[in-house]
C-alpha cells in the first residue's frame, strides 16, 4: 500500500482544525512526514502554511511509534481566513489596523477594512497607501490608517518694546562695543510711544478620525497690566502705551513704567538711605555702609564703596566698585566689608573688586574684577573687547550665556572659580516663587474664611467690607495663576545652556575652575588663551 492510500487530511468545518488519518505500513520509509503532508494539503488546494510544525511532528512520531495497521489520527494544523482589528486612539486621532494573514482560508481585502473603519465611525484621515501596503505584506501590527488634524496653536498676547535698550546694541559678538553708549541712561517725554501690544490670535480647530472638530487651546488675551506708573494707553489707539511723566523708561510684564529721576550731589550721612520707587543720579560716591533702594537706574559719577544697593533697573558706575573698608585704629574686630550690589538690569564700573554683585542681564568691568563674587543673566565682559586687556582675579563669575575675559586667574595660582551655562539666579527665583505661593496661598485660605463668615452673617459685614473682600480673593487667584506661568518659565530656564562659552584672549593661569553647563575641570597649569567650550558633550578649550 502506497503513502497516498495510507495518509488523508479531513478538515474540521466548524474550527478550521486540519486532522490526518494514517495506517503506518510495515515500511517505515513510507510513513508520512512533512513533504507528505504538504503534498497531502497541496492536494486540496492548501498550501504548507497551513500546517503547524508542532503538529506534524507529533503526528509523525505517532506514526513511527503506531504497530503496522493501526490507525493513527492526529491534528497536523489548521485551516484559517484573515482576520483584522480596528483600534481608534483615545484622543480620536489616528485609528491603527491590525491585520492577521489568512492560513489557506479567505485573505482580508480593501472591503472588510472599509467596513471595519466604519463600524468604528472612522471618516477622517483615512490612508489609503498605508491600506493598500498592509493589505500587500498581508499582515500588520498597530499600524496607523488614518490620523486626524491636530488643532493649530494660537499666538499668545505680544508686549513689543518701542524704546531701544543699550543691550541690543552690544548684541552681535563680534561687532566694536562703546561701553560709554553701552551705559547711556534711555530718557523719555510725556507721550512717547513705549510699548505695542500685539492682541492674542485663537488657533485653527482641528479634525479627528470620527470626522468631529478638535479645538485648539485657549490662548488668553492679555490686557496692559494695571497700576503702572507714568503711562497711559493712547486715547485713540489703546493697544499703545504711551509715557505720560518724564523719566526713565522700565519694562516689566505687560507694559512699561517710566520712573522719575532723582539727583544728588552724593550718597553719605548728610544725604541717609534712600529709597524710592525711581532713577538715582549720584554726583558723587556712595559711601560705605549707605543703602540704596529704587526701583529704577542708579547713575554714579564717583565711586561706589562697601555700601549695599538694590536696583529695579541698571548700575552704572563711573568709577569703580571697591568692597574693602579700612578698619578704624584700634579696631581689630573690623573686618574687610564687601560691596553688595543687586539689580535687574545690568552692571557697569571700571572696576569690580571685593564685592557681591548680582545682575539680571550683563556685568561689564573696563578694567579688572578681583576677589568678588559675580552673577549675570546674560554675560560677564571685562576688559575692551577685542583686546588681550582685563584680569579676572579670585571669586566666582557666574553667567549664564558668556564670560570674557583677557586674562583668567593669576601668577600665584589664586583659585578662580568661572561658570557659564546654568542660570545663577534660578535657585533664588525658585525659592521666591515658592514663598510668594506659600503667602498667597495663606492669603487666599484667610479671605475665604472671611467670605464664608460674612455669607453666613450678612449683617455683620460693615459697608463694602463683602465687596474690597470678594475682590482681594480675586487679586490673589489671579496672582496665583500669573505664579504658575513664572514657574513654567523658570522650569525652562534651569536647562544647561549649551551654546554658553568662557573666553579668555590671553592666558588661563593654574588654579582656575573652569564649568561649562555641567562639566567641570580645574586648571593645573598655566595655558594659552582661549574659548572653552562644550563639543560633543566635553569641555574643549581651543
Amino acid at each position: 500500500m502506497g503513502n497516498e492510500a495510507m495518509l488523508q487530511l479531513t478538515l474540521d468545518a466548524d474550527s478550521g482544525a486540519l486532522v490526518a488519518t494514517c495506517t503506518p505500513s510495515d515500511d517505515t520509509e513510507t510513513n508520512p512526514g512533512w513533504d507528505e503532508l504538504a503534498a497531502a494539503a497541496q492536494a486540496q488546494g492548501w498550501g504548507p502554511e497551513v500546517l503547524d510544525h508542532s503538529g506534524v511532528a507529533a503526528f509523525v512520531t505517532q506514526c513511527r511509534e503506531a504497530e503496522p495497521g493501526t490507525l493513527v489520527t492526529g491534528p497536523v494544523g489548521a485551516v484559517l481566513d484573515g482576520a483584522l482589528r480596528i483600534d481608534v486612539e483615545p484622543d480620536r486621532m489616528a485609528a491603527l489596523l491590525t491585520l492577521t494573514a489568512a492560513r489557506g482560508g479567505r485573505a482580508m481585502a480593501r472591503a472588510d477594512i472599509d467596513a471595519a473603519l466604519a463600524a468604528q465611525g472612522v471618516v477622517a484621515g483615512i490612508d489609503d497607501e498605508a491600506v493598500s501596503q498592509a493589505l500587500q505584506r498581508g499582515h500588520c501590527e498597530a499600524l496607523p490608517i488614518a490620523r486626524g488634524v491636530p488643532a493649530q496653536p494660537g499666538t499668545p498676547t505680544r508686549f513689543e518694546s518701542l524704546v531701544p535698550s543699550p543691550l541690543a546694541r552690544a548684541h552681535d559678538d563680534n561687532a566694536p562695543v562703546d561701553y560709554r553708549e553701552l551705559g547711556t541712561l534711555v530718557l523719555v517725554q510725556p507721550g512717547t510711544a513705549l510699548v505695542r501690544r500685539l492682541p492674542a490670535v485663537p488657533g485653527t480647530a482641528g479634525l479627528d478620525v470620527l470626522g468631529q472638530p478638535v479645538p485648539p487651546e485657549p490662548v488668553p488675551d492679555l490686557p496692559f497690566a494695571t497700576g503702572l506708573a507714568g503711562v497711559a494707553p493712547d486715547e485713540q489707539d489703546p493697544c499703545l502705551l504711551r509715557a505720560t511723566a518724564a523719566g526713565a523708561p522700565m519694562l516689566v510684564p505687560q507694559g512699561a513704567q517710566v520712573n522719575s529721576v532723582v539727583e544728588v550731589a552724593a550718597v553719605d550721612l548728610n544725604s541717609g538711605n534712600i529709597e524710592f520707587d525711581g532713577t538715582l543720579r549720584v554726583k558723587g560716591d556712595i559711601t560705605t555702609g549707605m543703602t540704596v533702594r529704587v526701583g529704577g537706574d542708579v547713575v554714579v559719577g564717583g565711586t561706589v564703596e562697601a555700601a549695599h544697593i538694590t536696583a529695579g533697573g541698571s548700575l552704572t558706575v563711573n568709577g569703580g566698585i571697591i568692597g574693602m573698608a579700612e578698619a578704624a585704629p584700634g579696631d581689630h574686630t573690623a573686618g574687610p566689608r564687601t560691596a553688595q550690589v543687586q539689580c535687574e538690569g545690568s552692571v557697569k564700573a571700571r572696576f569690580i573688586e571685593h564685592a557681591a554683585i548680582s545682575a539680571g542681564q550683563q556685568v561689564v568691568a573696563e578694567r579688572e574684577i578681583r576677589h568678588s563674587q559675580v552673577l549675570a543673566g546674560h554675560s560677564v565682559m571685562v576688559g575692551p573687547p577685542g583686546s588681550q586687556q582685563g584680569v579676572v582675579t579670585g571669586g566666582e563669575v557666574c553667567a549664564l550665556h558668556s564670560v570674557r575675559a583677557g586674562t583668567l586667574g593669576s601668577m600665584a595660582a589664586v583659585p578662580t572659580v568661572v561658570r557659564v551655562g546654568l542660570d545663577p539666579h534660578a535657585e533664588a527665583r525658585r525659592a521666591d516663587l515658592q514663598a510668594t505661593r506659600t503667602r498667597l496661598g495663606e492669603e487666599k485660605a484667610k479671605l475665604e474664611k472671611v467670605l464664608m463668615f460674612l455669607q453666613m452673617h450678612p449683617e455683620k459685614a460693615a459697608a463694602d467690607m463683602g465687596e474690597r473682600a470678594r475682590n482681594t480673593y480675586a487679586k490673589a487667584c489671579a496672582d496665583l495663576q500669573d505664579l504658575d506661568q513664572h514657574e513654567a518659565e523658570l522650569e525652562r530656564r534651569l536647562e544647561p545652556l549649551q551654546t554658553a562659552t568662557i573666553i579668555a584672549a590671553k592666558r588661563y593661569f593654574g588654579g582656575v575652575t573652569l564649568q561649562v553647563g555641567m562639566k567641570v575641570t580645574t586648571l593645573l597649569e598655566d595655558q594659552p588663551g582661549g574659548k572653552a567650550r562644550l563639543e560633543a558633550g566635553q569641555l574643549v578649550i581651543s
